[in-house]
């Protein structure tokens, strides 16, 4: 009888213990499943508070679309923008890389650069206005100004002409305080400015 009694006991004791495992399974559940959805509710309102809403864009390929707009689009918006005409615009790049040495960047084709070198000239705008409408940073437009206008002065003595300036009576009198003017600023060059 006492054997049965304690095989009854241990019996009764597996039975408990499974029961207790079960019980805890269950609550490990009812946790788990509460903590996901705190946290995907946290995260839902996260995103909905604080995350930012704008459409991804590929800035180069707006950058491209708006060039080849400029290249080979209408003749009317080449010469809106650039003040040249398609014709005119490619031959210039062809000469600024060709005998003026401008080169392209990683980043920036030759073109682009004449492009923003252009629309700079033509409507006397501000590098922030051109790097808006390029995508591109205030220092990469400067960069690409300034190589575009060392390759242009490269080529100055060859396609650029300069008519001399002939000032003669009442003109020859409003004109010569500006040669004072640049005298007293430039004394190194003194010998180079007096007419």
């Amino acid at each position: 009888m006492a054997r049965d009694d304690v095989d009854n006991f241990l019996a009764h004791l597996s039975r408990k213990r499974a029961r207790d495992e079960e019980e805890n399974k269950k609550k490990m559940t009812i946790i788990l499943s509460t903590i996901t959805c705190i946290i995907a509710i946290v995260g839902a309102w996260y995103n909905e508070n604080y995350l930012v809403k704008e459409p991804s864009r590929d800035w180069d390929e707006e950058r491209q679309c708006r060039l080849n707009r400029l290249y080979n689009g209408k003749e009317v918006d080449c010469i809106e923008q650039l003040r040249v005409r398609k014709k005119a615009f490619q031959s210039l790049c062809t000469i600024l890389h060709g005998k003026g040495g401008l080169v392209r960047t990683r980043n920036v084709s030759s073109e682009e650069s004449i492009a923003t070198f252009l629309n700079i000239l033509a409507h006397n705008l501000k590098f922030r206005v051109i790097g808006f409408d390029y995508y591109r940073s205030k220092e990469t437009i400067s960069r690409q100004f300034n190589s575009v206008l060392r390759a242009m002065m490269r080529i100055s003595q060859e396609y650029l002409k300069l008519q001399p300036c002939d000032i003669g009576g009442s003109e020859r009198e409003k004109w010569k305080w500006f040669e004072i003017s640049t005298i007293l600023w430039m004394p190194d060059m003194l010998m180079d400015l007096v007419f």
